[in-house]
């Protein structure tokens, strides 16, 4: 089946980028299974709650993606973002685990919003210069 021609070209940086956000929810739910929740309803809202900006900035790359909008600049954010929660995840857990550890862990999504809310801006005025170069 033929490809269509009117369909963005954006598939590579997207692809790739979606790939990232797969692995970033991979990653966070082997770090739930390592912080080893006391029960089941704690491992299922830890892995729901860490997995939630994943999901959420998926949804986003995948609609700017279906209104035929430039992708790459908010595929760098949303790395950018996943590999930041990914550090602070690492950093708690693993580098520099102490009593304040499991704040930081819940905190990360939040602070992830935070990150991308401080990203959105740049990504979407380097959208809009593609968008302009482009026309």
């Amino acid at each position: 089946m033929a490809a269509d021609p009117a369909a963005p070209a954006a598939g590579g940086p997207l692809r790739l980028t979606l790939l990232v956000l797969l692995g970033g929810v991979g990653v966070s739910l082997f770090f739930v299974v390592k912080l080893q929740p006391t029960s089941a309803g704690a491992f299922a809202f830890l892995a729901l709650w860490l997995t939630v900006p994943h999901a959420a900035l998926a949804g986003l790359l995948l609609a700017l993606q279906r209104r035929g909008q430039p992708v790459l600049p908010w595929c760098v954010a949303v790395v950018l973002v996943v590999v930041g929660g990914l550090y602070m995840l690492v950093d708690a857990i693993y580098w520099h685990p102490d009593a304040q550890s499991a704040i930081g862990v819940v905190l990360t999504p939040v602070l992830q919003g935070v990150a991308f809310l401080l990203a959105a801006p740049l990504a979407w005025w380097a959208a809009r210069r593609r968008r302009a170069a482009g026309a």
